[in-house]
């Protein structure tokens, strides 16, 4: 499991999870408590990603997502993966400063999201396995 943390523009705190051990699920367990959200929906998330076989999930409150990720078949099938997750990831964004999805910043939000999240992908190729 390989854990990334990003810092957009000392606004939002974004934190990822690659291929989730859920041997070690406790950890992940606490980040999420620490950020507020409820034990009830903790175990759904558990439940959807290790039973029902979710390929992601993304959380956000309070300034910050976290994101899980299962293990992908392909490199390609990781891309759309993380794509879809960046977009929920910059929807909480600017509907926590209530700002429009037009133009420029949201566009390069998602630009930097979906970059650095590629680049922990291609660092760690062999221990994500694809």
């Amino acid at each position: 499991m390989i854990r990334q943390v990003l810092n957009v523009n000392n606004k939002w705190k974004v934190v990822i999870y690659y291929n989730v051990d859920y041997n070690l699920f406790r950890i992940i367990e606490t980040e999420l408590y620490v950020e507020g959200v409820k034990r009830k929906t903790i175990k759904r998330i558990y439940d959807i990603m290790s039973k029902e076989k979710a390929k992601a999930v993304t959380i956000s409150n309070n300034r910050t997502s976290i994101v899980l990720f299962n293990k992908h078949k392909t490199k390609y099938d990781y891309i759309n993966s993380i794509a879809h997750e960046a977009e929920h990831i910059k929807q909480a964004m600017l509907y926590y400063y209530n700002v429009k999805d037009l133009g420029e910043p949201p566009a390069y939000t998602i630009g930097y999201l979906v970059s650095e999240m590629i680049k922990v992908l291609n660092k760690y190729n062999n221990e994500i396995n694809i």
